[in-house]
């Protein structure tokens, strides 16, 4: 053969073998050093029985092929996306991308479709909440020396930080909304705005049509509802768990936010505002503040706790403080005193309809974003909230001016309320493919091979709910099956309605894991699409693979000892180090260094 034609077609068949008789050796290797390493700290494995297998559920059962829909609407798109919401949108991008590469369709028809009026602003709780302190995903400290602090939990993570232009921790939502709306202009993926739906038509397990009143029957291939209280999959008579859990938790949801933005209070003055009120306090001949202690329980019958949460080690008052240039956070609940005091209002969600808590405060351009106002809340009146597209309640209105009016008296000069409340539970799958619960969550998520990524946030549940007490802060592998019920085969559930399980509601709600596992579920969508099987039927483990690389997961138990924090350490290391790429190439990671090369 000549040496240009054999050049051609490929290395010859015994420079093939060689290749995959080192990729399986490097396998081999990797796993022996990890299994040493485990007997070498934590001694040998119990051995795995049949009495130790998980038993096979209806849900895992072999899927069939799914029948096409007889019934495909006015319009048929390949995917609909529901909803607005941050991780929607950046769902429906990364669907833009992965159907071309995995389910070959060069052009492929997604559409956005929203009953919310986007003239108001494109991205959900970030562009008409007003959200604009972004929770971030919080490395463990042992894992500092190999990842940032806040380094992001996906690739699509990655790229709404860039898109939307956020430094650190604070997100503009007039900028988000620009340039949200501007990425999908460019995925060519049209916004379906004011939708207004009002049913769907199934055909057995499939979901096959939604019916707007705007636009018509929308067909789809698959739907994806990534609505803040699952529209569509509601529509869909997809049975859901109220609110956290069974009995009382039923009837409980997270406390309703309503976010402001303060204009003529720079951070400096709200600091030494504070400053005044820690003082005021302390004074005992302060007349006036020490009656506002009264509404305190805490303080009233524990003076000592008044020192302990005003002031500091150094015994200096607590001031809000900031771990990046972009945000502050409040340490100190002087302020919500001196408000509560001055407005007359008790402080206990479960006996006064508002409360101002410690703020989280976004330092924006001109402004300060406050989410600190909390509202009481139940799962009843959080289905009234979201089915009135998240407007704040009449009842409301009334507690908004008496903190504009304090703000305006101490300082500021105007106070701009978000057109929309921050809704931050919903009712949650009943029976979801899989669960990601608090216990999944402490146990340290789904199985490595099935990872999406890592996540780490406390469960926060933020006004309280009743009988639930604190958790460990959980560093979580996450997948994406949680997001499908079983009751359909091409619908998936995005967002905090998803099956986290009640509790685990509390580290469901935010933006950051929500987007991360959007990445998944778009790999999968593609997936399913290409092979024409249901959602349920993709295998996990093929799903991770395809994540992109330089995420590898590093979940633990969160009762983990030192040595299973060595063990996932190492794992860690040697993953990110020997990771296959589908091209044949293997790439070596490194922290902040990323290189391909190929393997002889």
């Amino acid at each position: 053969m000549p040496v240009h034609e054999r050049a051609r077609r490929g290395p010859c068949l015994h420079h093939r073998l060689n290749q995959r008789h080192n990729q399986r050796l490097n396998l081999r290797l990797k796993a022996a050093l990890m299994a040493a390493l485990q007997v070498a700290l934590l001694g040998p494995m119990p051995p795995v029985t049949a009495a130790s297998m998980p038993a096979l559920s209806a849900a895992s059962a072999p899927a069939l092929p799914m029948a096409p829909c007889l019934n495909r609407g006015q319009q048929h798109w390949d995917v609909l996306v529901v909803g607005d919401e941050p991780a929607g949108v950046m769902t429906a991008l990364e669907l833009a991308d992965q159907l071309p590469r995995l389910a070959g369709r060069p052009n492929p028809r997604i559409a956005l479709v929203t009953e919310a009026d986007t003239r108001l602003g494109l991205g959900g709780v970030i562009a008409r909440s007003g959200l604009a302190y972004l929770d971030r995903n919080q490395v463990p400290r042992d894992m500092w020396d190999v990842l940032t602090p806040f380094a992001p939990s996906s690739r699509l993570y990655e790229r709404f930080l860039r898109i939307t232009g956020v430094n650190h921790i604070a997100v503009e939502r007039r900028r988000a909304s620009t340039a949200l709306a501007k990425a999908l202009r460019q995925a060519h993926i049209p916004v379906l705005s004011r939708a207004d739906l009002v049913g769907v038509l199934r055909q057995g397990r499939r979901l096959c049509v939604v019916q707007s009143r705007r636009y018509g029957s929308l067909g789809a291939d698959l739907v994806i509802d990534a609505s803040l209280g699952a529209r569509v999959a509601h529509l869909a008579g997809v049975p859901f768990q109220g609110g956290f859990g069974p009995r009382e938790l039923a009837h409980q949801s997270l406390a309703l936010g309503w976010i402001f933005e303060v204009q003529g209070l720079s951070l400096q003055q709200l600091r030494a505002l504070e400053e005044v009120f820690s003082q005021r306090l302390l004074n005992p001949k302060d007349q006036e503040a020490q009656a506002w202690l009264k509404l305190w329980p805490r303080y009233r019958h524990h003076p000592k706790h008044l020192l302990t949460d005003l002031l500091d080690e150094n015994g200096n008052p607590q001031l809000a403080f900031s771990n990046t240039t972009d945000s502050a956070d409040q340490g100190s609940p002087a302020m919500a005193i001196a408000f509560h005091g001055e407005s007359g209002l008790g402080t206990d969600l479960r006996q006064t309809p508002v409360r101002l808590d410690h703020a989280n405060i976004a330092l924006l351009p001109g402004r300060l974003s406050f989410n600190a106002l909390l509202l009481r809340n139940n799962a009843v009146q959080n289905r009234q909230v979201l089915a009135g597209q998240n407007r704040p309640l009449p009842w409301m209105y009334p507690y908004a001016d008496k903190v504009t009016a304090f703000f305006m008296r101490h300082g500021a000069k105007r106070v701009e309320w978000m057109p929309e409340l921050y809704v931050r539970s919903a009712d949650q799958l009943a029976n979801p493919v899989a669960v990601l619960g608090e216990t999944e969550m402490a146990n340290g998520g789904v199985p490595h091979n099935q990872a999406l990524g890592t996540f780490s946030y406390f469960l926060d549940f933020r006004g309280g709910i009743k009988g639930i007490a604190g958790f460990p802060k959980p560093t979580f592998n996450f997948g994406y099956r949680h997001t499908l019920p079983q009751e359909l085969d091409n619908l998936a559930v995005l967002g905090p309605a998803a099956g986290y399980g009640g509790l685990g509601g509390g580290a469901g709600r935010i933006l950051e894991l929500n987007i991360s596992i959007g990445q998944g579920l778009a790999i999968a969508s593609a997936l399913a699409l290409a092979d024409g099987m249901p959602l349920a039927a993709i295998d996990p483990v093929r799903v991770a693979k395809y994540m992109p690389p330089g995420f590898t997961a590093y979940g633990r138990p969160s009762n983990a000892t030192r040595y299973h924090l060595v063990i996932a350490r190492f794992r860690y290391l040697l993953d990110g180090l020997w990771r296959r790429q589908d091209d044949g190439h293997w790439e070596v990671q490194r922290p902040g260094n990323t290189a391909k090369v190929r393997r002889p």
